[in-house]
């Protein structure tokens, strides 16, 4: 069953389920996400108003002037149709806090009422095909199987927001102990360690890593099965955005003993619009399973120009990952691309995966307007490929500060308000060995007192804390409620919820930047040097990059 979310995907999830029963009794269904928006779709309407610009002296029809004097309980209308047709309505609960509108017909209950309107005109016939004529008995099946489909789809729908709302605080709670883990091991891999203690504990990193990839996976699928999944639009430089991905690979295929080589042939384009992080992110899967399933031999990446149909600033590229690995049995080549599917049970002990990958890939691939393809065999190997849509965009160019940035680090002081001790230490330990000055406190009371007390050059805290969330205390700060404080300070939320809900909440309530944890160096003193930037480059008058 589909899960229902948005108002665009929930009544098409619902329609798509009724189709073969539609197809099957011939009475037109449509679904709306509320009696104000569209049906998806409704030709049963179309046909009813076609029939009455065929029959004017039948009169107006109140079913079509108001669909509102149509009960929602699956009743006959107050106010009957001239043409004898009915139409009956049920409300759809699409989520906790959406109903929407399941409307079934319009149908005919007489027989004899359909046939009188036959031969009219070649319009008028054409949509008396699209309207069927009901016997009582029948009718009385269908209004009470369409009642029953409702339900369902209602216990459907809170079945999904339960299953949501799990995996969310899954994620979030698994990622909070996470953090911790992998900040305290990322710091101990950092000093001087003996050759075997660094070993064992680059084994942990690796586990962590794993796991941390499963919870990421889990909270990916969840948001693509409730509609969730968006592009972004900006321009990029291919080559230059692909070649940390090929390098990376190069090296893990190397250790392994196989061959890479990955190639972009000289007429692709090199600036685009579109989602490169996407793009990485179907390419790491691919490539990622093809070394992780070759056990000798090679693995090649290729990236090809393809025609685009009459459309001269689109550019649409072929992706082909090939490898001659163990291959996939043709009855296995369509399962994969399932969930929690990797083709063999004895595979997820061999090689261990969640079997989210190529699922998540291919509702990517297919989101950039494309398609997802395999070509394998049992020891011969396997070819992926897909096509993706981007737009080609004006040269980027490299964009230059007028003066040299200054050292932005040297003695910047930087609030960071976090109730979580492992937390604080990670994050008080980065801070300072890049040279900031961290001002460390235990909740927002801590942090308002902070900020009364001394003058600071930026704000971290964590977004679900005790007291006052981040969100509210952004707000707060940045109306200029909070004394001694510029409401334009920059600040950077941190927060264990990835779901990107959560990160749009927190730039609308003014936050500069959101980092997901677990924090990684990397992440964190280029979230910050990168707000720090601007606020330096605003109050300098110069630009700056990004």
């Amino acid at each position: 069953m589909p899960h229902l979310a948005s108002s665009f995907e929930a009544p098409r999830a619902v329609k798509r389920l009724l189709d073969p029963l539609t197809q099957l009794l011939g009475v037109p269904v449509a679904v709306q996400a509320s009696a104000n928006t569209p049906a998806w779709p409704d030709p049963g309407r179309e046909a009813h108003a076609i029939l009455h610009r065929a029959f004017p002296e039948r009169g107006e029809c109140p079913l079509l002037a108001d669909p509102d004097t149509i009960p929602v309980n699956g009743d006959p209308p107050t106010t009957p149709c001239p043409l004898g047709l009915t139409v009956r309505r049920f409300a759809l609960p699409l989520g906790e806090s959406q109903t929407g509108l399941l409307t079934v017909g319009p149908y005919f209950k007489r027989a004899q009422d359909r046939q009188a309107l036959a031969g009219r005109s070649k319009a008028a016939d054409a949509a008396l095909a699209i309207l069927p004529g009901l016997s009582p008995e029948r009718h009385a099946i269908l209004k009470n199987f369409y009642r029953e489909f409702a339900t369902f789809v209602g216990s459907a729908a809170k079945a999904g927001a339960a299953k949501e709302t799990f995996l969310a605080n899954m994620s979030h709670e698994l990622r909070t102990p996470l953090n911790g883990i992998m900040g305290m091991l990322s710091l101990l891999l950092q000093s001087e360690l003996p050759e075997r203690q660094r070993r064992f504990l680059e084994l942990a990193m690796d586990a962590s890593n794993q796991l941390l990839g499963v919870v990421n996976d889990l909270l990916e699928m969840t948001n693509i099965s409730m509609g969730r999944l968006e592009l972004a639009d900006e321009p990029f430089a291919l080559r230059q955005g692909l070649a940390p991905l090929f390098a990376a690979w190069a090296e893990e295929a190397q250790g392994r003993g196989l061959d890479f080589a990955a190639e972009v042939d000289a007429d692709v384009p090199e600036e685009l619009t579109g989602d490169l992080a996407r793009l990485r992110q179907i390419l790491l899967n691919l490539i990622g399973n093809a070394v992780k399933f070759t056990p000798n031999g090679s693995v090649s990446v290729r990236v090809s120009l393809q025609p685009a149909a009459g459309n001269p600033d689109e550019a649409v590229l072929l992706f082909c990952v090939r490898d001659t690995g163990i291959g996939i049995p043709k009855e296995k080549q369509q399962v994969i691309f399932e969930s929690f599917t990797i083709g063999e049970h004895f595979l997820n002990k061999r090689f261990g995966n969640t079997g989210l990958g190529l699922s998540i890939s291919k509702e990517i691939v297919e989101k950039m307007g494309g398609s997802l393809s395999l070509d394998s065999a049992p020891g011969q190997g396997s070819v992926f490929s897909f096509c993706a849509a981007f737009r080609r965009a004006t040269p980027l160019g490299a964009v230059s500060p007028a003066r040299p940035l200054p050292f932005i680090g040297q003695g910047a002081v930087i609030a960071y308000a976090e109730d979580e001790p492992v937390s604080r230490l990670l994050v008080r330990r980065i801070l300072e060995d890049r040279g900031y000055v961290p001002l460390v406190v235990e909740s927002v009371t801590g942090l308002l007192a902070a900020l009364a007390a001394k003058p600071v050059d930026m704000v971290l805290m964590d977004v679900q804390m005790p007291e006052m969330d981040g969100l509210e205390t952004t707000a707060r700060i940045r109306s200029g409620a909070v004394p001694g404080v510029a409401p334009d300070i920059p600040i950077i939320g941190l927060s264990a919820s990835a779901d990107a809900r959560a990160r749009d909440r927190g730039l609308a309530a003014g936050m500069d930047g959101y980092i997901v944890k677990p924090v990684t160096r990397k992440r964190l003193i280029e979230a910050v040097e990168t707000a720090l930037s601007r606020t330096y480059a605003a109050n300098h008058l110069i630009s700056t990059p990004g």
